[in-house]
């Protein structure tokens, strides 16, 4: 049943702009990142299931460890310091990723190469951008728990990514928040019906 959830879910952000603001409200207005974890390119989207990875220092293995688990329509979720000196994703990331299948990257840290990302149209979702990058060496840890934009993101969650930032929906939680999708998209199309024909905000707000 997740499956089919993870695959109505996918369909409804390739259907609908800024998805994610809707999933958001089906998780009581929680599971978003903050603003700094923005995407890197306009009009990049993903929708997949997290593999993380949490780097040690500015020890990048661990990320490329990720990369090497994920599978088709996965999400590398990357635990960083936020706007520090050192990238932790660069072309060849996301070169590896696209090989692999993935949807997209999350990383609370800056990436580089900013302009092959949008032009290899791999969706990725950074703090900004630097240079530098990190280095390689055998240190860092993969699937397990880690923090990004403030939200706790533990393997095999929800990641949705699009113009507004990144929504993590816990995998215990993924059907009924799909299933809350549909009344609220319908909510929504309701209010903006009202305001177009000269009604207030409040009205058949829930």
């Amino acid at each position: 049943m997740a499956d089919t959830a993870l695959a109505q879910l996918r369909r409804l952000a390739a259907d609908h702009e800024g998805l994610g603001c809707l999933v958001s409200d089906a998780l009581g207005r929680d599971g978003a990142m903050r603003s700094e974890i923005r995407p890197m390119w306009s009009g990049a989207r993903c929708v997949g299931v997290a593999v993380t990875a949490r780097p040690h220092g500015h020890d990048l293995s661990a990320v490329f460890r990720a990369i090497d688990l994920a599978g088709p329509g996965d999400v590398v979720v990357i635990e960083g310091s936020g706007a520090g000196a050192f990238s932790f994703w660069g072309e060849n990331a996301s070169l590896l990723a696209l090989r692999r299948g993935a949807a997209g990257t999350v990383v609370g840290a800056p990436c580089r190469d900013v302009a092959a990302h949008a032009r290899l149209g791999y969706p990725l979702f950074a703090v900004g951008a630097t240079p530098a990058g990190g280095v390689f060496g055998e240190r860092g840890a993969v699937q397990v728990p880690v923090c990004v934009g403030g939200i706790a993101v533990l393997p095999g969650d929800v990641v949705v990514g699009d113009e507004n930032g990144v929504v993590v929906v816990p995998s215990a939680r993924i059907e009924s928040v799909v299933g809350m999708l549909p009344d609220l998209l319908e909510r929504e199309r309701a209010v903006q019906a009202d305001i177009a024909a000269g009604h207030g905000l409040t009205r058949r707000r829930p």
